[in-house]
């Protein structure tokens, strides 16, 4: 059935970045790349996140609904064999490709391994701004080298926003790449508290969590909100509960520490 690999696709976020690619042929954006790059950035707003417009994808798996497939409907089974290739692009080689590219006013935001985060003209392919964040050199050494794996980042207002791998958070200008403010979650070296998912974004909130490895200790083990537009931490809740709290009674005797 030539409708399943297409039925497929729409269902694997991982695969979201071989369609965008290939729409253009079949249904080329309206604004040129000329445009796009004219045209002011219009600010994101929460109402926008809980209402997007079909030609965005906004976060990981799309939206709020968690649907991981796009509501277009200009590729159907008549013409998804006209399908090809755009434009491709190298992505960097220091990790594994498990990304989830967001799109906004024609520019995918596309989180690489390694704390390398790309604007890309969605329809020509070019490069508009890359970062490459400079870690330490022990980073892996102390978080583990999964934390390359980069799954998500995430976009508010002109922010573009992700946590590193050297557990800070960071607010990056959607227009340029430029850091526009930095928060330290935890000292890796302390907390090597690892992670691969990016944020998300509630009510102005950036939300992020770790992935709770022995190594980075139970008060590494957090979910961690800050504001979006300033990265000021908000709170941050401790999964693990401690001697005394409801639920250590669970861990059947476990010390706190391990």
């Amino acid at each position: 059935d030539p409708v399943s690999p297409l039925n497929a696709a729409l269902a694997g976020s991982r695969l979201l970045l071989g369609l965008l690619l290939a729409v253009a042929v079949i249904a080329p954006l309206e604004v040129s790349a000329q445009d796009s790059v004219q045209n002011p950035f219009r600010p994101l707003t929460q109402s926008i996140l809980n209402a997007p417009d079909p030609a965005d994808w906004l976060m990981w798996r799309g939206g709020y609904a968690n649907w991981g497939y796009s509501p277009l409907d200009e590729i159907d089974r008549d013409n998804v064999g006209q399908l090809q290739l755009a434009w491709s692009w190298a992505m960097d080689e220091s990790g594994a490709q498990e990304a989830t590219p967001l799109v906004y006013d024609g520019i995918m935001y596309l989180p690489n391994p390694s704390d390398v985060i790309q604007a890309i003209d969605a329809v020509t392919g070019d490069l508009h701004w890359s970062y490459r964040r400079d870690l330490p050199d022990d980073v892996y050494d102390m978080v583990g080298g999964n934390a390359r794996t980069n799954r998500n980042v995430a976009i508010y207002d002109r922010l573009i926003v992700n946590t590193t791998d050297d557990d800070f958070a960071i607010g990056l200008d959607a227009t340029t790449g430029e850091v526009v403010w930095e928060v330290e979650i935890f000292d890796y070296r302390v907390n090597p508290a690892g992670h691969s998912a990016g944020p998300i974004i509630a009510d102005g909130k950036v939300i992020s969590g770790r992935s709770c490895a022995p190594k980075g200790g139970p008060n590494a083990c957090v979910i961690v909100a800050h504001d979006a537009a300033t990265g000021a931490e908000l709170w941050r809740r401790r999964l693990i509960p401690a001697p005394g709290e409801p639920g250590d009674e669970t861990w059947g005797g476990v010390p706190f520490e391990d």
